[in-house]
């Protein structure tokens, strides 16, 4: 893509919390594999009980080998998988994760998912000791988690294949910087709202919003346009890039709207069927490289 007309006329906000480990930023990791184009959003949410280990067998088992999902912590300090603020709407308890102890959860709470599925809650310890070769994206929900969530990366000596994401630059930081160098991280909301309004504005996004290996922007957010938005997504993705920093997208069902993120260069998509995408993601590999063997 073109350079953007006019200079840099934006700082990035303070980033709280910079690295002590780096004095430089590591760029995103990928092999750039068809099957890490696509990320499995609370694993095949779609089609199963989301973040339960159902969910992400689901997308395992089908070839997705990034897989995501949310983080909070019980009253006892158990880092579990959990996105919603309380359990209501997936499990019909009242009340939120951190009202009640872990064993409580596992013999009160089932999650329910698509045609009458469920399943129990399932801890982050299991979902990294059950997937050791996945990758791993950890959505961080409060800042109780936080604790319990490093000392699991420790323990499990996995922060080489997982990143932190959607929360403040800060505690983002501070997981790196409590666990190891190797563990990524995204775009804290301080930076994602610099590098966003950079890619609106056409200014030159400052060098300083390059604390992050990635940067995780919404399809659409409350009926925004984003991603959604070609003439956006094309603009946002040149100015992560140019800062050396990879552009992945949630979430994203829509099989034609991933074929076109993908051909503008976004690095991956967040998606409810992973089934689906991960078979579409190396159907256009192949096609690719065929299209190079015949010279097209």
């Amino acid at each position: 893509m073109a350079d953007f007309d006019g200079a840099s006329a934006f700082k990035a906000p303070k980033v709280l919390g910079r690295s002590t480990w780096l004095s430089f930023r590591l760029p995103p990791f990928t092999r750039n594999e068809p099957t890490e184009r696509v990320i499995g959003h609370r694993g095949s949410a779609g089609t199963m009980p989301e973040n339960t280990l159902s969910s992400f067998r689901e997308a395992w088992d089908h070839g997705c080998r990034v897989l995501e999902t949310d983080a909070q912590a019980t009253a006892d300090g158990v880092a579990v998988c959990f996105h919603d603020d309380d359990l209501k709407r997936v499990t019909g308890l009242p009340g939120t994760v951190a009202d009640y102890s872990y064993s409580d959860l596992l013999s009160k709470a089932r999650v329910h998912g698509p045609h009458g599925r469920s399943d129990t809650i399932l801890r982050i310890e299991e979902l990294i000791e059950e997937f050791p070769h996945a990758q791993l994206v950890i959505d961080i929900k409060d800042a109780r988690v936080i604790d319990p969530l490093v000392h699991v990366i420790n323990t499990t000596r996995a922060a080489a294949r997982i990143c932190v994401t959607h929360a403040w630059d800060a505690w983002l930081e501070e997981i790196r910087d409590r666990t190891s160098p190797l563990l990524q991280r995204n775009l804290g909301w301080e930076t994602m709202a610099a590098l966003v309004r950079a890619a609106r504005t056409g200014q030159r996004p400052d060098p300083a919003i390059h604390v992050a290996n990635w940067a995780h922007i919404a399809y659409r957010d409350s009926g925004k346009e984003l991603m959604s938005d070609p003439d956006f997504s094309q603009r946002f993705i040149w100015a992560a890039h140019s800062l050396g920093i990879g552009v992945r997208v949630w979430t994203v069902n829509d099989f034609s709207e991933a074929i076109r993120l993908w051909s503008e260069g976004v690095d991956a998509v967040f998606t409810d069927v992973p089934k689906q995408m991960v078979r579409l993601s190396q159907d256009l590999q192949r096609r690719e490289h065929a299209a190079k063997i015949l010279g097209l």
